[in-house]
């Protein structure tokens, strides 16, 4: 005989005794509480199992204690038949981060092992279920292990395994763009349709636990594709009911859990006090509880599912069901009237998350937005020329660039592994996007009558001149976009303008001249803008170089493009025809003497801004909109400058904003023109800090209402808990009284009233209105727009727009190196309508297309005024894609303004022909119930809720 282990059995025996009976009397207390009409004749039950319970203990006998715990037992029955009535929903989780602080190789391993794990539970415990969430866990097990995944397939269908995975993992909320959150569902949902044979209905929930904070119009976006419910932890800073309805802008609701007890929970007694508390909050009896060790995956343990069956026997206790989501959710359903409702955001969670990794960041947008161009451009030549559609590239670039949504990813609290991980990702995505881009407008071009621009011969071959043609310097592609070769060996060099947008665009854009001999006499030979009706105008030569065999001259063109359409021109030597032609942007400063010493005012110019700058910081100092009157700048305190802030060391500095220890300008070390007109006008600013250098370019174009800021930046500051964490930040402060802002979140915008300075998130524009100071009160304002930030805050009627920020933990050195970003000023009258401030924030993010092309004739005409065109204003075009299953297209608006509206889409029939056929369909292309959506001649028409999404599949005839 094992004495010792004799010992141990008859320890744990009594523990477990006097535990069990603790527990039913902590939770029969608990009750009484809940059921106060009960509660005094129960208390009187409770004293006298007591007093059985106490004789027993002084015996010292163990089986005298199990037989007086039984005999309390039955005393508590009336009790333990109300306990039998509330349940315990206990939910087998495994929580697995997507490469938070681990690599890639890891997280495989990770997912490998725990569902390795799960599947021997459930061979030892018949009655144990599992929950698991995000689509890319089940493709790590296709890819990887494909026998581990058809065990799962088998507990799927055996309804043991519950999948829970809405999308493709459980991303950030705040951050992504709304076409991105769209593809979550879409391609999450065709994965498990493909692999399990799950309709979207049988994953009704979205789960979304750990994620740093919700938009406004997540219930609106999601209820698209089919989601209903919703399981959270982090709700915002407020608090929270547990149970609600959450109401999107539009008006979609869908049921949110919000849990109290974390989703990596273990199981025992505690768990009938949370349920308790929320049996208190809802009126329900059953409740959610989640169990399973987590984040760097594992899941539910042995010891948890024992408690469970163990706890389930106990008389006194509420019941404990091995369960998956599904019921609980039903149960709360029935009481839907019953519960609140909460209509906004769920934020703030972590602040400093909307700022830290900005290059994660910056491969987000630019991965988002090459997406989005290249499933544009190849619908325009499936349409058009019935060019095949490359849909398995396309979906794995927005597989790419949605994994790394992920909560601790796209947020920037991650590692370095991670990081690089993500951008090796994204240059995958911009690799396949541009080249689907770049080949498709190719195509396109080759269609278009470019035949006004004269003949193309093929010069003899000189010492001066390179027959590459643009090839093999991937030129400007060092994050992707199209290319800049042009493959014309001589004459003149046309090009085709496309307008990726559903609106005009009229914009000065550059455009790279390729092997021409571009210089005479030290300067550079005049060059014109051919169009197809003729005329003639100036192009503005910016920049040229000799490079590895290369002549390239870099030009500004004013061109106006129609919605969705195209515009040609080629480009000759030579003046532009008629008379010398006014400039259409004025700079103003010149330098005098050997010594260059300024001379007046530093400024930039044209119809529609009046802009100065001051010598001192670099800064804006008058910033005049030509069409109100009014100065949005003060002299004393100059909009656009860096400003440098070191917050004090904290723990978590990716994840929270420290206290601001020190802050000030960051020191000029330079000022001076750049680009003199007509059509581009620039000032360079040189800036310092520490071993850091920055160069600040403010760029006035003609006819554009808006100032260009671009930074390019050496950062080589560090963060740490013996230094703290340095950021640069771009301040505004607008002369601007009693200012409000509002910022742009997926599908929509949001209001809000904080000016303290607290750090914010918005997609690609801010905008702050406020009362002018000038005496006449009327109400003025200014966009900020940008190409890769997410960081904003207003401070009274300052805004200011963090550009970097060098957290430490968990990765010691995320922002060492090279940084590029590019901002705009749009001063503006009035309140903007949210659908302008989403076009030129759209606008800002999708350039127009430049392609060169040869000298051909072609069925499509040199010009096309409109391709596709959106009324009315209010309704936003947000994506053209083939539809995944048929052949047909899909095309998705927004309503921005909160005004109902009945869309039209006028589509020109050369490009997709005519309409035959258009039904309204949800965000994974399947037909509503109810469509309002009706083919024309060369349109269709879709009714569009207030702040709502309407997605509609057009087929054409033959």
């Amino acid at each position: 005989m094992n004495l010792r282990k004799v010992l141990e059995d008859l320890v744990a025996r009594r523990n477990h005794v006097a535990e069990r009976f603790a527990a039913e009397l902590e939770f029969a207390e608990g009750l009484a509480k809940l059921y106060p009409k009960s509660a005094a004749r129960w208390r009187k039950l409770t004293k006298r199992a007591v007093e059985v319970v106490g004789n027993a203990l002084g015996s010292g006998k163990l089986d005298r204690l199990e037989k007086a715990v039984r005999e309390a037992e039955n005393i508590l029955a009336p009790i333990g038949k109300v306990a039998k009535k509330h349940t315990i929903h206990c939910v087998g989780h495994a929580h697995i981060d997507m490469n938070w602080q681990w690599s890639w190789p890891e997280t495989v391993a990770v997912t490998n092992d725990t569902f390795t794990t799960v599947l021997k539970l459930m061979d030892e415990f018949p009655d144990f279920c599992f929950t698991q969430s995000q689509g890319s866990v089940y493709e790590i097990a296709r890819r990887f292990n494909p026998e581990l995944f058809e065990q799962i397939r088998r507990r799927v269908a055996e309804g043991r395994w519950e999948i829970v995975a809405a999308q493709w993992v459980e991303g950030d909320k705040n951050l992504a763009s709304g076409e991105s959150l769209a593809r979550h569902l879409l391609y999450t949902r065709r994965f498990f349709a493909e692999h399990f044979d799950l309709a979207p209905e049988d994953i009704p929930l979205d789960w979304e636990p750990d994620t740093f904070g919700h938009a406004h119009t997540i219930p609106t976006i999601v209820s698209h594709g089919a989601v209903k419910r919703y399981y959270m932890c982090r709700g915002g800073a407020d608090r929270r009911p547990s149970l609600f309805w959450w109401a999107g802008p539009d008006g979609s609701r869908i049921l949110v859990n919000l849990s109290t007890t974390w989703y990596n929970g273990e199981t025992g007694p505690h768990n009938a006090i949370a349920m308790l508390e929320f049996c208190k909050q809802t009126g329900l009896k059953n409740w959610m509880h989640v169990y399973g060790v987590g984040d760097h995956g594992g899941g539910p343990t042995r010891r948890d599912i024992m408690r469970a069956i163990d706890m389930n026997t106990w008389p006194i206790y509420p019941n404990f069901r091995l369960a998956t989501t599904r019921e609980f959710y039903a149960l709360a359903e029935k009481q839907a009237d019953k519960l609140p409702v909460i209509d906004g955001e769920l934020n703030f969670e972590f602040t400093g998350c909307y700022s830290s990794q900005s290059e994660i960041k910056k491969a987000n947008r630019y991965g988002e937005n090459y997406c989005v161009d290249a499933e544009l451009a190849a619908t325009l030549a499936y349409c058009a020329l019935g060019r095949a559609y490359p849909g398995e590239a396309l979906r794995e670039a927005w597989i790419d660039t949605i994994f790394g949504h992920f909560h601790d990813i796209l947020p920037g609290s991650c590692v370095a592994m991670a990081r690089d991980y993500h951008l090796g990702q994204f240059q995958k995505t911009a690799a396949a996007t541009t080249v689907i881009c770049t080949e498709s407008l190719r195509a396109l071009a080759a269609k278009i009558d470019t035949s006004f621009a004269g003949e193309s011969e093929a010069p003899p071959l000189t010492q001066y001149e390179s027959m590459t043609m643009g090839a093999g310097v991937g030129y400007g592609t060092m994050y992707g976009g199209l290319s800049k070769a042009t493959h014309v060996a001589g004459g003149p060099r046309t090009f085709v303008i496309f307008n990726p947008s559903a609106w005009q665009r009229d914009e000065v854009i550059p455009v790279a001249v390729w092997d021409f001999e571009v210089h005479e006499t030290g300067r550079h030979k005049p060059f014109r803008i051919r169009t197809a009706d003729g005329k003639t105008i100036a192009a503005q030569v910016t920049d040229g170089a000799y490079y590895w065999g290369h002549h390239v001259v870099d030009l500004a063109v004013p061109v106006s493009v129609g919605p969705m359409g195209y515009t040609t021109f080629s480009v000759e030597m030579g003046e532009a025809d008629g008379t010398k032609q006014e400039s259409g942007v004025k700079i103003g400063s010149g330098y005098r003497g050997g010594e260059k010493q300024p001379i007046g005012d530093v400024y930039l110019e044209n119809e529609f801004l009046a802009v100065t700058f001051d010598r001192l910081t670099g800064g804006i100092v008058k910033l005049l909109d030509k069409t109100t009157g009014v100065d949005l700048a003060t002299p004393s305190d100059p909009l656009g400058v860096l400003e440098y802030t070191l917050e004090r060391a904290r723990i978590m500095s990716s994840w929270i904003v420290g206290g601001v220890k020190t802050r000030s300008l960051v020191e000029l070390e330079e000022l001076s023109p750049e680009l003199l007109g007509p059509h581009v006008a620039s000032i360079l600013a040189k800036a310092k800090l520490n071993d850091s250098s920055m160069t600040i370019r403010y760029t006035l174009k003609a006819g554009q209402p808006w100032l260009d800021i671009s930074v390019d930046m050496e950062w080589l500051e560090r963060g740490g808990p013996d230094i703290g964490i340095p950021s640069v930040r771009m301040k505004f402060p607008l002369a601007l009284e009693n200012a409000k802002a509002r910022y742009e979140i997926p599908f929509g915008s949001i209001d809000r009233d904080l000016n303290a300075g607290q750090a914010v998130p918005a997609l690609q524009w801010a905008d702050v209105t406020g009362k002018a100071p000038d005496g006449r009160r009327a109400t003025i304002g200014c966009a900020l727009l940008n190409d890769c930030k997410y960081g904003h805050s207003l401070t009274d009627s300052t805004l200011r727009l963090t550009l970097i920020r060098s957290s430490y933990e968990p990765d010691p050195l995320p922002e060492m190196g090279r940084h590029t970003m590019r901002m705009a000023l749009v001063p503006h009258s009035k309140t903007l309508p949210t659908s302008t401030l989403v076009r030129l924030g759209a606008g800002f993010n999708h350039p127009l297309q430049v392609i060169g092309t040869d000298i051909h004739a072609g069925a499509l005409p040199a010009n096309l005024k409109e391709g596709a065109s959106v009324s009315p204003a209010n309704v936003v075009l947000s994506c053209v894609k083939k539809c995944e299953d048929e052949d047909a297209i899909v095309v998705r608006l927004f309503e921005a303004d909160g005004k109902a509206a009945s869309a039209r889409v006028t589509l020109d029939g050369r490009i997709f022909g005519r309409p035959a056929e258009a039904v309204e369909v949800d965000l994974l292309e399947r037909p509503l119930d109810v469509s309002t959506a009706t083919a024309g001649k060369n349109s269709f028409t879709v009714k569009v809720p207030a702040n709502g999404i309407a997605s509609v599949k057009v087929k054409f005839a033959k």
